[in-house]
C-alpha cells in the first residue's frame, strides 16, 4: 500500500525517520511549512478532470459531467494520503490572515470558514483513502454539558464531519495494572459529538486499527474511505498509521495456562469490539 504523508508537525517521528517510513510506506513524507506550500504541493500531484458518464434514469439515458481529481502521473499509485493534522494546516493558514499585531479582522473569520472548506471538499474527493488527524479540546456548552470538539478556530470545527464517512475520536482506556490501551470511538454521543460510521458496521468502541475500518468500507463498496480521526495529542493519533499496512499488524495469542492439582486459571481473550473477557477454568 503507497501512503502519502503529510507531516505538518513533526509527528512522523512516532513511525520513525522518514528514510524509515519511506520503506514502509511507499513514498516519502512531505513538510510543507505553509499553507500556500501544501496547496502546491498538492496541486503538482493532482489534476482536476471532468468525465461525462452515461447515467440511466429508468428508459432515459442521461449525460452527466463529472469533475474528478487524480494524479497527474498515470503510472504514480497513491492508495492513500494522510494530513497529520488538519488542525494544524488550518492553523498555518490562519497565521497568514493576521495583522502585524496578531489579531484577525471580523471579516477574516469568513474567509477562513470558506477557505477551509474548499480545502476540505478538495482532499475528500480524493482518489483512495483520505486520513485527517485532528487534535482535539473540550468545550463547555452553555447547557453545562462537556464536547470534545476538533482544535480549529472558527465555525469549521462545528460542522467539518460532513466531509467524512468515519470520525473516531481517540481514547484511553487505563487498566489498574497501570498499563494504558487506546481504542477509537465510534458512536455519537453528547461528549463525542461528530463521531460517526457510515457503514454502521464498527462496534462504539474499536482497537485503534485502520484494517477494521477499511473492511468495513470494503463490505459496504465505498470507493475508499473518508476518516478523521480527533484526539488530544499522545493518543495514537499518528502511531495507529502503521495498521494501514496489514503487514504491521500485530496478531496477539493467548498461551495456555500451565496446568496444576487443585488450581483455577484465568485466560483472558479480547473480542471484536476490545474488550476483555475472563474465562476461568478449574483443573483437578
Amino acid at each position: 500500500m503507497n501512503i502519502l504523508l503529510f507531516d505538518l508537525e513533526n509527528g512522523s517521528k512516532s513511525l520513525g525517520n522518514h528514510t524509515h517510513i519511506q520503506k514502509e510506506f511507499g513514498l516519502p513524507v512531505l513538510s510543507p511549512s505553509t499553507f500556500d506550500q501544501f496547496n502546491n504541493v498538492i496541486g503538482q500531484i493532482y489534476e482536476i478532470a471532468n468525465e461525462e458518464v452515461d447515467v440511466k434514469v429508468g428508459n432515459l439515458t442521461v449525460k452527466e459531467n463529472r469533475t474528478v481529481i487524480k494524479p497527474k502521473d498515470p503510472q504514480l499509485t497513491i492508495d492513500a494520503i494522510v494530513v497529520d493534522t488538519f488542525s494544524e494546516l488550518s492553523k498555518k493558514f490562519q497565521r497568514s490572515l493576521c495583522d502585524n499585531e496578531g489579531m484577525m479582522k471580523l471579516n477574516s473569520w469568513g474567509k477562513l470558514k470558506n477557505k477551509l472548506d474548499r480545502v476540505l471538499e478538495y482532499i475528500t474527493r480524493l482518489p483512495g483513502v483520505v486520513i485527517c488527524n485532528c487534535h482535539a479540546k473540550m468545550s463547555t456548552m452553555d447547557n453545562g454539558e462537556s464536547k470534545m470538539l476538533p482544535y480549529i478556530d472558527g465555525s469549521t470545527k462545528e460542522d467539518i464531519s460532513k466531509w467524512f464517512d468515519f470520525v473516531l475520536y481517540t481514547k484511553t482506556i487505563n487498566y489498574p495494572s497501570g498499563e494504558n490501551k487506546y481504542v477509537w470511538h465510534t458512536g455519537h454521543t453528547s461528549m463525542y459529538d461528530h463521531a460517526k460510521d457510515r457503514t454502521q458496521l464498527l462496534d462504539r468502541e474499536i482497537d485503534q486499527n485502520y484494517q477494521t475500518v477499511l473492511k468495513a468500507a470494503n463490505e459496504r463498496g465505498f470507493e475508499g474511505a473518508k476518516i478523521l480521526v480527533i484526539g488530544s495529542p499522545g493518543t495514537g493519533k499518528t502511531l495507529a498509521l502503521r495498521t494501514l499496512n496489514s503487514t504491521n499488524v500485530e496478531t496477539k495469542k493467548t498461551s495456555k495456562p500451565k496446568v496444576k492439582t487443585k488450581a483455577t486459571t484465568v485466560e483472558v481473550t479480547t473480542n471484536g469490539a476490545g474488550t476483555e473477557i475472563p474465562t476461568t477454568t478449574t483443573t483437578v
